[in-house]
C-alpha cells in the first residue's frame, strides 16, 4: 500500500470538487496524491457513520487502475476495508452497495467527459454525496483533519493492546448478479432487432449480453472497451456520436438503437 504525505493547498485545486461528483484532468488537477486524499477524507466520513467497508469500481478509461489504487490505499489508510468490483458501468457499483450490503461505494469514471479526465461519484450510507456533503470532503483534506483522522486509526492498529483488525481489500466480480437481477425484473412481449453502439465505453461489455439475454438479435458498434474513445467521443447527447447508430439502425432495418 502506497502513503502519501499530507496534500498542500496549492496541490488541492478547489474547482474539482463539483455539485454532484468530484472531477478533473488526470494528472494535472485530478492526481494519485489528490485521490489518496480524498480516500482518507472519504473513509473518515464512512467510519463517522459508523460503516466499516466501501465499493470500488471504475469504467474504461486508461487512467482508472492507477487511480483505483490510490483511492483504495486511501480508504484502507483510514480504515476502511475495500471491496474492489472491476471494471463496471457505474449503475453496477450502486447494486454492488445493496448486493454486499456496504450502502457505501465509489465509481471512478469521467462520465462523457474526454480520456483525460476522469472522476469519482460517492455513496456513503445509502446517500448519494452531492453538493455540501463534497465540500465537506474538500474541507477535511484541507485542514489536515482526514490525514490526522488516518493517522491516528494506524496507530491505534500498530498498538499491540487495540484488538482492532485491519481493514482488508478484497475483490467481488457483482457483474452476473447484476444480469440476473434485471432479468428477473424485464420480460419482452416479443423479441427485437436492436444496435448498440456503446463509443467503446465500459457499457460495450455488459450491454449487449443483457440485450441478447431478453431474446434480441444485437448489432455492437464500438462495444470493444477502450479508454481512448478511438470512434467518437462518448457523449450520447451530442448529435454527431450518433451517425453511425442511426446510419446502423436505418440500413439493416432494426427495431431500436
Amino acid at each position: 500500500m502506497t502513503r502519501y504525505a499530507p496534500i498542500s493547498s496549492a496541490d488541492l485545486p478547489s474547482s474539482i470538487f463539483k455539485a454532484y461528483d468530484i472531477r478533473g484532468v488526470v494528472g494535472q488537477s485530478l492526481t494519485e496524491p489528490v485521490v489518496y486524499a480524498i480516500g482518507q477524507a472519504l473513509g473518515l466520513l464512512i467510519r463517522q457513520k459508523g460503516l466499516q467497508r466501501c465499493v470500488v469500481g471504475r469504467d474504461g478509461r486508461l487512467s482508472g487502475p492507477v487511480l483505483e489504487q490510490a483511492l483504495s490505499d486511501g480508504l484502507l489508510s483510514a480504515g476502511v476495508s475495500v471491496i474492489r468490483i472491476g471494471q463496471v458501468p457505474t449503475p453496477v457499483v450502486y447494486f454492488a452497495t445493496h448486493l454486499l450490503e456496504t450502502g457505501t461505494g465509489v465509481a471512478i469514471t469521467g462520465s462523457h467527459n474526454p480520456p483525460d479526465y476522469n472522476g469519482l461519484k460517492m455513496m456513503v450510507a445509502g446517500t448519494t454525496l452531492s453538493g455540501e456533503a463534497i465540500q465537506g470532503l474538500y474541507r477535511s483534506i484541507a485542514s489536515g483533519e482526514a490525514f490526522e483522522a488516518a493517522h491516528s486509526v494506524r496507530a491505534a492498529q500498530a498498538a499491540a493492546s487495540s484488538g482492532q483488525e485491519p481493514p482488508t481489500d478484497q475483490s467481488r466480480d457483482c457483474r452476473a448478479d447484476y444480469l440476473d437481477r434485471i432479468l428477473s425484473d424485464v420480460k419482452l412481449t416479443r423479441p427485437l432487432r436492436v444496435a448498440i453502439d456503446a463509443g467503446n465505453g465500459v457499457a460495450g461489455e455488459l450491454g449487449p449480453e443483457l440485450i441478447r439475454r431478453l431474446g434480441c438479435e444485437v448489432t455492437e458498434l464500438f462495444c470493444e472497451i477502450d479508454g481512448s474513445f478511438p470512434n467518437h467521443h462518448p457523449d450520447p447527447a451530442d448529435p454527431h456520436n450518433l451517425q453511425d447508430l442511426i446510419r446502423a439502425v436505418a440500413e439493416k432495418d432494426l427495431d431500436l438503437g
